[in-house]
């Protein structure tokens, strides 16, 4: 009896996992096109910010890797972007490379724009690091974001960090070099530099 018992629990537990499983692969499915809108317009909202006037935009990243002679192409992740970005008359307006740099608690995943001389015009995240609590996530703040602007390759070693914040801080920079250095051979292709 006692045998019969335990097999019967044991198939009613495994026909309510099997419920709750359809359950939850059809509330996946039914958001699924909802959360993909909202990430794009999130995206767009950030293309907006780091590229004002941003309209489309053609990925390069292909063109651009191929022509960085010398180029460590491992440190550029699959899901890092270089864009040439157009205004609604179809004008080269700049350009958003998105990059990857391992911060202290985490990826850091930055959106940052670039006029067509290479000058930068804007920093954002792609999502929200998991930095260290205090100083390591005063990097996410518009203020440090702002200080890059207006900077390029050729002082961005001279932007303040985060003092205190080494790892985080480290990583940024290091982010931000690789962006200036992928959005200067777009510059120099498209005859911009």
């Amino acid at each position: 009896m006692r045998i019969g018992s335990i097999i019967k629990d044991t198939f009613m537990l495994f026909i309510i996992t099997l419920v709750l499983v359809a359950v939850l692969a059809f509330a996946k499915e039914g958001t699924k096109d909802a959360i993909a809108a909202t990430n794009l317009a999130a995206q767009i909202k950030a293309f907006n910010e780091v590229c004002p006037g941003y309209v489309e935009s053609e990925s390069i990243k292909d063109d651009v890797v191929g022509a960085s002679a010398g180029y460590n192409a491992s440190l550029m992740s699959s899901d890092d972007a270089v864009l040439r970005c157009k205004d609604a008359s179809g004008n080269t307006i700049g350009y958003i490379v998105q990059c990857t740099s391992k911060g202290f608690g985490g990826p850091l995943n930055l959106i940052v724009g670039f006029d067509t001389k290479g000058t930068i015009t804007g920093v954002r995240y792609a999502n929200t690091p998991s930095e260290t609590p205090g100083l390591g996530m005063k990097t996410t703040e518009m203020s440090f974001l702002e200080s890059w602007e207006n900077h390029n390759s050729d002082d961005v070693d001279n932007v303040d960090t985060i003092s205190g914040a080494t790892v985080s801080s480290t990583a940024f920079k290091e982010a931000m070099k690789l962006a200036c250095m992928f959005a200067n051979r777009a510059a120099t292709m498209d005859g911009g530099i």
